[in-house]
Parts: C-alpha cells; sequence; structure tokens
C-alpha cells in the first residue's frame, strides 16, 4: 500500500505572508486542523491549530497583526506518493509529527495524517502512542465469533469439508490479530483455545478427539468471544485516561447500533 493510496486531498495551503486571522478563518470554515505554508508555490512550512494555540494565543499576541512565516513549523518534512505506508509511519514517529505533505515533482499534491494510517494500520497505534494498551475491536471479535458458529453446523450436519475450512479461516485470521495486539489478554486467550482445536483436529490421525469433544470445546471458545464481544461493543470508545484504545473493525463495515451477543441455534 502506498501513500497516494490513502493520502488527504486537495491539500489546502496558505502564502508565508497570509495572517494568522486568514489561516484560522478558513481551518474553520474548512474544518481542518492544518495548512502547509508555501514561498512562491513551494511548500516551506506547515501550520497546526496547536502552533496557533502556542505562539499566538497564549503569548497574547495579535492574530491579525502575525504572518505564517512567523509561526509556521520547518524546515518541512515531506514525503513522495509512491513511498510505502510503513516508511510513512515509520517516518512520522520518527520525526515526532502527525502529517505529513505528499510532494510529486516540487508539486503539493495531498498530505498523510496518522490518522490516516491508523484507519488503514490501527495496530500502529503503539509506534505513535507507546503507552497505550491496544486491543482489538468487538465488532472485529463478533465477526470472527459469528464465523466460528458456522463450524457448529458443519459438525451437526458431518460436513467435515466446511468446518475444517472454516476452522482453519477463524485460526488464520486470530494468529494474525494476535500477533498485532500483543496487550490484549482476552484476545491472545481466545486464541490460544483455538490454536489448541486446530492443532488437535489438524493431527488426530494420531490423537482422535470425539465430536462430541469438539461441540464442547467450541462452545467453550464461542462463549469467550461473545463475552469479550459483547463488553467492547458497550465500551467502543477511545480512552486514553484508561489506558485502552478502542477500535472499529478496520476491514468490514459495520453497524453503529448496539447488538446482543450473537448467539445461533443449533439445528
Amino acid at each position: 500500500m502506498k501513500v497516494r493510496n490513502i493520502m488527504s486531498r486537495p491539500i489546502i495551503s496558505e502564502d508565508e505572508e497570509a495572517l494568522v486571522t486568514k489561516i484560522a478563518k478558513d481551518m474553520a470554515d474548512l474544518g481542518i486542523g492544518s495548512v502547509v505554508i508555501t514561498s512562491k508555490g513551494k511548500p516551506v512550512g506547515i501550520i497546526t491549530e496547536r502552533d496557533i494555540a502556542l505562539k499566538v494565543l497564549l503569548k497574547n499576541k495579535r492574530a491579525s497583526e502575525v504572518k505564517a512565516k512567523e509561526i509556521m513549523s520547518f524546515p518541512l518534512i515531506t514525503i513522495e506518493p509512491e513511498t510505502s505506508v510503513d516508511e510513512a509511519c515509520e517516518l512520522a514517529a520518527r520525526s515526532c509529527i502527525k502529517r505529513l505533505p505528499v510532494v510529486e515533482n516540487g508539486v503539493l499534491i495531498g498530505i498523510v495524517s496518522v490518522r490516516n494510517i491508523l484507519t488503514l494500520k490501527p495496530e500502529y497505534v503503539k509506534r505513535f502512542y507507546p503507552a497505550v494498551r491496544v486491543l482489538a475491536s468487538g465488532w472485529t471479535l463478533e465477526r470472527l465469533e459469528k464465523s466460528l458458529s458456522d463450524c457448529e453446523v458443519f459438525l451437526a450436519g458431518n460436513d467435515a469439508k466446511s468446518y475444517l475450512g472454516r476452522l482453519k479461516e477463524v485460526y488464520e485470521e486470530l494468529r494474525e490479530l494476535a500477533s498485532h495486539y500483543l496487550d490484549d489478554k482476552e484476545l491472545i486467550d481466545i486464541f490460544d483455545s483455538m490454536e489448541q482445536l486446530y492443532r488437535d483436529i489438524e493431527g488426530k490421525s494420531e490423537t482422535e478427539i470425539s465430536t462430541e469433544e469438539q461441540r464442547n470445546r467450541l462452545e467453550d471458545i464461542l462463549r469467550k468471544f461473545r463475552h469479550t464481544t459483547y463488553w467492547r461493543k458497550q465500551q467502543s470508545m477511545t480512552s486514553f485516561t484508561t489506558g485502552a484504545f478502542w477500535f472499529r473493525d478496520y476491514r468490514h463495515g459495520v453497524s453503529k447500533e448496539l447488538r446482543l451477543p450473537f448467539k445461533r441455534t443449533r439445528p
């Protein structure tokens, strides 16, 4: 994935001679938190809401008398559109900045922000906010729970091929999630149970597992899913004060309406 695919556009820029009053009004009218500052059409700096607050308001300066070039942050760190998202993330984290203007052949064509990156790669949050405890979203877990519930139907119908195929799909995605959300103890617990079941069934030629035992172990995993899913969906908000960071499902669109935990009725 390239920066070109996730950057925001069109980019809003202001000349270095522009007054802060104009910049603040434009930011408010457009609902944006920063503008790139140019000199003779070339990007040279950036001004954010924080710059205005710290360098103008807190210093009791008149915004109508302060020019962009007096408070802009510079030199400007830019990135090319064909740079990978991973590289953009590393550059932003290393430089301790939240926005990277995107320049192609000397022309400003967009901007990529921490928000752009985390929308695509939420597991990268610890690179920018190392103190945050990262948890997988309730919507992500609910989707996997529903998918795993199909295994009960396949098991009851003696559809071994569909059963093993679906079990493998859920296991592999759980493994990927567990590798990202290392602080998520509930997710790790679910994954450990799922991994043991999958490994035992995969090698059942050596150790036979009865259908009843498989069903019981599936139900135990699904209970863990439902408990975790239900509470996370109720608390699906960002909370830095409690040390937890809650995400929506970043792979599939989801409803904002809260639903009770999913429960499949056996045939």
